[in-house]
Parts: structure tokens; C-alpha cells; sequence
């Protein structure tokens, strides 16, 4: 078992680039300030606040000021309660000082025709019950996709251009597995720098070695999430060997935690991090992957600069 006081040593300046927090459309286990305040009696540094349905930009603002010795960054995600591929609401996040960008996660069509298939209930995931309302309702929308003929349709490129212009960092979020590449490059093209390829390892994102390490000679990250392998949807000896084999240079550790029956998401990190250690991974690598990566990613002050390998 790794030593506690190893694990919370690493913990100290550690980044989350992935907490679904109150308030929210959907109940949440604690609320932003709450958050913060965990955060910083472990001597964490910071996080990405990330909503399926709104940007948390001006929560993200408020939070820094009101807990200033942890850094708190704004998001938005791409889903039509912004518009969809909206670049106008992508544009406000941006000026409000919205730091992540995720492509669409709950009205991606990529969800609904892995969801199509799933006949156990429990395996769906936590939004599930509030996308069925608004569908139910009649406003849930068009599920949305981000390329047509392997080619990134023109919304999504309006959007990667917003991106670039705020030098926001593109989050790939639940696009289908082939979608990645094309997205991937489209964004490069037109300026984009940063770009995170969102839980690699979860059912309907599974991309397989050979993709990952394509990804990774383009710059890409890979943000791996304590949720996944820790809620059976892969196994955690999976997890360890895709990070060796593409590389803990180009990994970021997250949690993607939130849910009310979860651990708090500096326990699921710490838990992710005894993990690692457990299984052969320094704890320099592990630094690498909880604290240089992401804060290099984000832009976070007094962090390394992350650089993934090509």
C-alpha cells in the first residue's frame, strides 16, 4: 500500500482538470466553495469546474475570489442549452474568462447510439434521468455531431477559431473515437494549442493504443479519469498499461467526481495516485501527471510547463 503521507505529499500543487460541482441542474455531492476549501486545506492547486448544461466562468470567478490560494477555471460545454456548436455563446464564455472548451458530452450523437444498445439501466450514465426528461418534454434538441464524412463540420471549426482567439483549451469530450483525429487537426489548424483528449478509456471515447499514440505525436493529452476504471466500465489494469505505453508526458490524472454517492475529488485523486504507486509508476511520473501536466495545460501560475511528446 502506498505511504499516506507520500500520497498527500503529491497531492500538494495537484490540478483536477475534470469536477461536476454544485450548483447544477443535477444534485451534486458539494458545492463550488466547498470544493475550494478541500482543495486548499490539502494544499491542492486548483481545478476545472465543468457543467453539461452551463458555463461556469463567473462561478469560477467568484470562487478565486472569495479562496484565492486555489486556482478555480471556468468551462463550457457545447450541449444546445448554450446552442450547440453556438460560437456566439462560446465567444461570452470566453470574455467571462471560460478556460476549457468541451465539444458536446450529453446531446453528442455519439451518446445516443452507444445508449441505444445499453439495456442495463445501471450502466448508464449519471445524467441520464434529466437528458430523459427533456427529451420527454419535447426541448432536449437535435443530438449534435461534430463531423460529417470524417471531416469537421463548419460549426464545430467556427468554434475551434473562437477557441483559439481566448487561447482556450479544446476538450474532445464525448466525440465518437474516429472523430478524434480529424478534430484533432482541424483544431490545430486554425490555431487552437491546447487540446485534451477527454477520458480515453470510458465505453463510448475507447480509443485503442495505436490511436492514442498517434494523438500523442500531434501534442495532444490524455486526460484519464479516477471514475472510470473505479465505477467497473474498464479495468484498472488497462489504465496502468495504456499510460505506460503512451506515456505519462502526455497523461493527465482527473476524477470527473461530483456524483452524490462518489468520494470527494481530492480523496478520488489521492486514491488514483496510491493506485499508480502501487503499480510501478515513481512518484516523479505521477507529479508529471497530477501537477506539471495540467497546470502546464492550463496555464496555471508558478506551474511547469507541460510539453507532450511528438
Amino acid at each position: 500500500m502506498a505511504d499516506p503521507q507520500t500520497v498527500e505529499g503529491l497531492l500538494e500543487g495537484a490540478f483536477d482538470t475534470h469536477i461536476h460541482s454544485a450548483p447544477d441542474v443535477l444534485p451534486r455531492k458539494f458545492n463550488d466553495l466547498e470544493l475550494a476549501q478541500r482543495f486548499k486545506a490539502r494544499r491542492m492547486a486548483g481545478f476545472v469546474l465543468k457543467s453539461h448544461y452551463i458555463c461556469t466562468a463567473d462561478r469560477a470567478t467568484l470562487v478565486n475570489a472569495i479562496v484565492p490560494e486555489v486556482q478555480a477555471f471556468g468551462a463550457i460545454a457545447l450541449n444546445n442549452s448554450v446552442g450547440g456548436l453556438n460560437p456566439l455563446a462560446l465567444d461570452i464564455a470566453g470574455r467571462l474568462g471560460a478556460k476549457v472548451c468541451w465539444l458536446p458530452s450529453v446531446d453528442n450523437a455519439n451518446e445516443l447510439e452507444n445508449v441505444a444498445g445499453q439495456r442495463d439501466e445501471t450502466k448508464l450514465p449519471y445524467w441520464m434521468g434529466i437528458a430523459r426528461e427533456m427529451r420527454a418534454l419535447g426541448i432536449a434538441g437535435s443530438f449534435l455531431n461534430v463531423t460529417e464524412n470524417g471531416q469537421v463540420v463548419k460549426a464545430a471549426r467556427q468554434c475551434m477559431e473562437i477557441m483559439a482567439k481566448h487561447d482556450m483549451v479544446l476538450a474532445t469530450s464525448h466525440v465518437r473515437p474516429a472523430e478524434v483525429l480529424p478534430v484533432v487537426k482541424a483544431a490545430q489548424e486554425v490555431g487552437v494549442k491546447r487540446i485534451v483528449v477527454t477520458h480515453p478509456e470510458f465505453p463510448t471515447t475507447l480509443l485503442s493504443i495505436d490511436q492514442q499514440k498517434e494523438l500523442a505525436r500531434l501534442g495532444a493529452f490524455f486526460e484519464r479519469c479516477f471514475t472510470t476504471p473505479n465505477t467497473g466500465k474498464i479495468a484498472w489494469e488497462q489504465v496502468y498499461l495504456n499510460i505506460r505505453e503512451v506515456g505519462p508526458a502526455s497523461t493527465i490524472l482527473a476524477t470527473d467526481l461530483g456524483q452524490t454517492t462518489a468520494p470527494y475529488p481530492d480523496e478520488g485523486l489521492g486514491m488514483f495516485i496510491g493506485r499508480l504507486l502501487d503499480n510501478g509508476f515513481s512518484e516523479q511520473e505521477v507529479r508529471v501527471m497530477v501537477r506539471d501536466n495540467p497546470g502546464g495545460v492550463l496555464g496555471a501560475r508558478t506551474t511547469a510547463t507541460a510539453v507532450a511528446p511528438r
